[in-house]
């Protein structure tokens, strides 16, 4: 573990303080905290990650709604999995391996 040193103005230092006596927290748990919540604060979303790649808009899927319509899409092919899956006898479900066709 490494450790550091900082240099805390007056204002800075009794705010600090008053955090810690607060919330019980000693001052290196305040300024691991702190600094978490700033991580947190500048790390991308995951939409914003798929914007960055490319990945948003990057594949036409020839129908208009998905968006707008994803939940009731969604529903069709859960239930659609449901049909096929209870088509299968339970004999040759428990043969088949995950992932194959």
């Amino acid at each position: 573990m490494r450790t550091i040193s900082i240099r805390l103005d007056d204002r800075t230092d009794t705010m600090l303080a008053a955090i810690c006596e607060r919330r019980g927290l000693t001052q290196t748990d305040a300024v691991k905290a702190a600094i978490e919540e700033v991580a947190n604060a500048v790390r991308p979303t995951p939409a914003e990650l798929a914007t960055r790649l490319g990945l948003v808009g990057a594949f036409h899927s020839g129908v208009g709604d998905l968006g707008e319509q994803h939940s009731l899409r969604l529903k069709q092919r859960l239930r659609a999995t449901l049909r096929q899956d209870s088509a299968i006898p339970a004999h040759a479900a428990a043969s088949r391996k995950p992932g194959a066709a």
